[in-house]
């Protein structure tokens, strides 16, 4: 009785284990679907202005605002996305 009542348990445990894995890719997917790009042809690179209006970008840093977001995909070209409106 023993025996299968622990195969029971470890049956249970993988089925949970594998729906979460599922959740957290279904997760991931739906996160990067709602990233958008910067909007860099409305600033006149490289000057930029002082407002305060963070953006956090998708290699997971904090901008001051899109248009540094803008010069840092300039400099770099890399092709970094806004996760949100507001800090990492």
């Amino acid at each position: 009785m023993a025996p299968v009542a622990l195969r029971l348990v470890l049956l249970l445990m993988a089925g949970d284990f594998a729906v979460a894995s599922l959740d957290s890719v279904n997760l991931e997917s739906a996160e990067q679907e709602e990233y958008r790009s910067a909007d860099c042809d409305q600033y006149r690179l490289p000057g930029c202005p002082r407002d305060f209006s963070p953006v956090c970008g998708s290699d997971m840093a904090t901008y001051p605002n899109e248009c540094i977001l803008c010069l840092k995909i300039r400099e770099e070209g890399h092709d970094i996305k806004i996760v949100r409106s507001e800090p990492c």
